[in-house]
């Protein structure tokens, strides 16, 4: 197939629309600004134009951050946009674990899915991924009385690095772990 990425997510489109589950991934999340069109016009809203008659369940995997050399075309990270639009999901987990268990939860609910994933992440040793339980959109991953640190993505790890130097400085403070962005877990927040 030619890289063409509206192209790419409405064949996606089309084959959800006869019982496929279609995982598209777009290399660049710069990029798939190409096929918001097919996003926002047609995957997002099929739903409430259709009467939810047909499923589209798609999941788009979005890679972000830095690599072998960024240009203005890619380097942006987009999820703002992307938890703006009605009738999609959109998912930025740290770890392999809570990325197997919203991808799984992700396939049996109807409606498109954006995973935004960090290429840091896809390389990370495997040391630094605890062990995880089931996920419920966001976990938390340390408890104190200083202050509140909500991360997702990457930020996690970098977060998860700088505890050991807080701690030792008598900062401890409530990690919140974001694996959605949308839906957003605001009960565990507050």
């Amino acid at each position: 197939m030619p890289i063409s990425e509206n192209a790419i997510t409405g064949i996606a489109l089309g084959l959800s629309l006869n019982n496929y589950i279609p995982i598209v991934t777009h290399q660049r999340l710069d990029f798939f600004l190409l096929a918001m069109d097919q996003l926002v016009n047609n995957l997002a809203k099929w739903k409430y134009m259709f009467s939810s008659k047909k499923k589209t369940t798609v999941i788009i995997r979005l890679i972000v951050g830095r690599g072998w050399g960024q240009g203005p075309t890619h380097s942006q990270s987009l999820q703002s946009w992307f938890v703006h639009i009605p009738g999609i999901k959109v998912l930025a987990p740290a770890f392999a674990s809570d990325y197997k268990n919203l991808l799984n939860e992700s396939i049996k609910q109807p409606g498109p899915t954006i995973v935004i994933e960090h290429r840091w992440l896809h390389e990370l040793d495997s040391k630094l991924i605890k062990k995880r339980k089931k996920t419920n959109l966001a976990n938390l991953l340390s408890k104190g009385k200083s202050i509140t640190i909500v991360s997702y993505s990457y930020s996690t790890i970098e977060i998860l690095q700088l505890k050991e130097i807080l701690n030792k400085s008598g900062v401890h403070f409530d990690h919140i772990d974001l694996c959605s962005l949308k839906p957003l877990n605001y009960d565990l927040i507050y």
